[in-house]
């Protein structure tokens, strides 16, 4: 008889409802998965800092440090309680070091998840990268597995160094309801620089002023919600609940997708099962991997982005097109469901060969 598989995961959010959760479910799917194949998960809590966002950019170094120590501290408390893990499961970054770190103390296997930016961040600036993302050493040198989405960003470029990532895509819904398209266009993410909230504040002036009566959705928040608050014009639907910001995006023609690194996200997979057509700056390797199922325009070229955006609001025949287009492609990406399973498999066998 197999041993059963104890998981540590390290982690700094304890959802486990897919659709209830804010942002990315897959540490609800990851967690309702392994303990439907009967494995015991344990989470490892990090220390958490309630900071105002100038402070904790300062602080950020010595948050990592401090997780360093008290992450395998933790984790060697659960281990007197619960016995030793089979693995240590790290599914945020920064903790990356400190989750390292207890996989050596107890033993365990070691396992961390990686979505590219940081990749990004080193070919774009090397000494940046490693200030801000110490554990970014890690994404070549990881003993155990990485586990590399492709955003759109180059995150299976790290393939080429480390001989143990394994390559994810972005998952899609199971299904999606079917609702009836407004004239309307959105955006889904953080409202922040690096998301490309300010970019899509530029484009959307300009599709309002080539179609005054188009609708416009922002789901998310962050520091720039005041720029956007002072467009009365926006419907600003704050940071939702993962099942209802897909079902919020499915209302909309189209998608803006204007990060400066990568522009296959999450969300922009779910507006193309839904039939929502993603219009995208072609960064990374967005274009890759939207192919025809979206409309891809130059980089950071915010009038083109705004006149595609226009022509899908103001032509009826081509929204349909695009938006079938859209339909089809995603159906080539895994479910939720499917994906979550693939990394099981792949966490049982990296058990399986460390017993």
């Amino acid at each position: 008889m197999s041993r059963r598989i104890r998981v540590f995961m390290v982690s700094p959010w304890d959802e486990t409802d897919p659709q209830a959760v804010r942002g990315a479910p897959d540490l609800a799917y990851l967690f309702r998965g392994m303990v439907e194949r009967g494995w015991e998960v344990r989470r490892v809590a990090p220390a958490e800092f309630r900071l105002p966002p100038v402070l904790r950019l300062i602080f950020f170094g010595l948050e990592i440090l401090l997780n360093s120590i008290i992450i395998p501290i933790r984790g060697l408390l659960l281990s007197r309680k619960y016995g030793k893990p089979s693995l240590v499961l790290c599914v945020d970054g920064k903790l990356a070091p400190g989750a390292l770190a207890l996989s050596g103390l107890v033993g365990a296997a070691f396992a961390k998840f990686q979505h590219g930016i940081k990749d990004y961040l080193t070919r774009r600036n090397r000494l940046l990268a490693l200030l801000l993302n110490p554990d970014v050493i890690l994404n070549y040198r990881t003993p155990g597995r990485l586990f590399a989405v492709e955003d759109g960003s180059g995150a299976w470029d790290l393939g080429r160094k480390n001989p143990n990532i394994v390559r994810l895509n972005q998952a899609r819904p199971e299904r999606v309801p079917y609702i009836p398209k407004e004239k309307s266009f959105a955006f889904c993410g953080r409202l922040h620089g690096i998301k490309g909230a300010r970019s899509f504040l530029r484009v959307a002036r300009l599709v309002k002023e080539r179609v005054p009566s188009a609708g416009c959705l922002v789901i998310g928040t962050g520091p720039l919600l005041g720029e956007f608050q002072k467009e009365s014009w926006i419907e600003l639907l704050g940071e939702l609940p993962h099942g209802e910001a897909i079902l919020q995006l499915a209302r909309a023609r189209a998608l803006c997708a204007t990060a400066p690194y990568g522009n296959f996200t999450l969300p922009v997979l779910e507006a193309m099962a839904s039939g929502t057509v993603p219009v995208a700056f072609g960064v990374g390797r967005t274009e890759e991997m939207i192919r025809e199922g979206g409309v891809v325009v130059p980089s950071f070229d915010e009038e083109a982005m705004a006149r595609e955006v226009a022509r899908l609001l103001e032509d009826d025949e081509l929204f349909r097109s695009k938006s079938l287009a859209a339909l089809e492609r995603a159906k080539s990406f895994p479910t939720w469901q499917e994906r979550t399973a693939e990394i099981i498999d792949s966490l049982e066998a990296l058990c399986s060969r460390g017993s």
